[in-house]
């Protein structure tokens, strides 16, 4: 085999049949003072749900704009809680104190929903679009457009200035790594361009100031036979410190073997929410976990953060990638070196690939202001 063809091979990734595709916008808008100052005959001054009629106002306006489209799965959040996304075979919509979660399939879900509470000002209005059809990655450039296409009309019904509107695109692949061993059969290909260079080739051009991320999250289900890997000793204050210390040693020693130097180990029930900073940090927020990443820093190293005195169902595994992971065909090398190393780390759990599940979910985002 020649050496361009070798090198080409390592660009390309092979992923099972079964995996699934996600893809939703979300866009924030704040509720600044002068905003809320153009809509102020709508605020209830004295009530007890003084926000109220404005509420209703832009999300009348929102679903208005949004029915000119072909979007059929729309959501309006004015609350201040986190959305977050996610594939489904059941279509599920749940909140907590925190956040609002939407389980779902996009070959057959859609939904349409309101998430306010009239009663405080919300920090901003979060509006979010979820992809729907068979080929979310093929359609993901058009879906785009069209998202920014309601954006413009909502924002000229509502006088909002569209330069304050936040646009973030979110893409995930999710897949079981040991798929083929439980029997599915075929398998896709991808390079894994950036978002950028995808939708250029689709004649989309991103505002020249796009901040892009991309990271791979893995779930790591703590299963009778991976806990029993270690003695628990129930009398001790920290008694899964072993159990917590096993799997990191053996999450970062195989990232490292592959040259992979950014990442996380989470074994505390919060929720990783890992989001692009100019400086690295850890901010434990409520139900949260964010961990900001600056992809320009190529060897930020590995945060563990676990509470060793209580067992979680699963730990999570993040991969982030840094600029130099990037190539001129995109970030297969990057996934190929997470698939490698996830491998390498399952055969020091013994993991039984027949039957035990090791879901990898890559994530690609890109985040802008929309322009005049």
């Amino acid at each position: 085999m020649s050496v361009s063809r070798t090198r080409n091979l390592q660009h390309k990734v092979y992923i099972p049949s079964s995996a699934r595709e996600n893809q939703y916008l979300m866009a924030k808008i704040p509720l600044t003072d002068e905003l809320l100052a153009s809509f102020d005959e709508l605020i209830a001054k004295g009530s007890e749900t003084p926000f109220e009629a404005l509420y209703q106002h832009l999300s009348d306006s929102f679903f208005k704009a949004t029915d000119k489209s072909t979007i059929e799965s729309a959501q309006f959040i004015a609350n201040d809680k986190f959305p977050r996304v996610r594939y489904s075979p059941e279509k599920l919509t749940a909140q907590t104190k925190q956040q609002v979660l939407f389980l779902y399939d996009p070959k057959f879900h859609t939904s349409r929903n309101t998430f306010v509470n009239g009663a405080n000002k919300a920090k901003k209005i979060t509006l979010i679009f979820l992809a729907n059809g068979d080929d979310i990655r093929v359609e993901s450039a058009k879906f785009h457009n069209e998202v920014k296409n309601v954006l413009l009309d909502f924002a000229k019904q509502t006088n909002i200035d569209i330069s304050q509107i936040r646009v973030c695109d979110h893409q995930h692949l999710t897949y079981d790594l040991f798929a083929k061993n439980k029997g599915i059969e075929g398998s896709q290909s991808h390079k894994f361009r950036s978002m950028t260079d995808r939708y250029l080739a689709d004649k989309l051009q991103l505002p020249q100031e796009t901040d892009a991320l991309t990271y791979a999250v893995v779930d790591l289900p703590l299963n009778r036979r991976i806990r029993s890997l270690v003695t628990i000793d129930d009398t001790a204050s920290d008694k899964y410190i072993e159990l917590y210390n096993l799997v990191a040693d053996a999450f970062i020693n195989s990232a490292k073997q592959h040259n992979l130097h950014n990442g996380a180990v989470i074994a505390n029930g919060l929720v990783p929410i890992v989001r692009r900073a100019e400086d690295e940090n850890v901010i434990k927020d409520g139900e949260l976990l964010m961990l900001g990443y600056n992809p320009k820093h190529s060897s930020g190293g590995y945060t563990c953060k676990w509470d060793a005195n209580k067992l979680v169902d699963s730990i999570q595994l993040i991969f982030v990638a840094s600029e130099q992971d990037k190539t001129s065909h995109g970030y297969g090398k990057f996934v190929n070196q997470i698939q490698q190393a996830l491998s390498s780390f399952a055969k020091q759990l013994d993991y039984v690939v027949e039957k035990e599940e090791l879901i990898l979910r890559l994530h690609q985002h890109i985040g802008f202001y929309l322009e005049k």
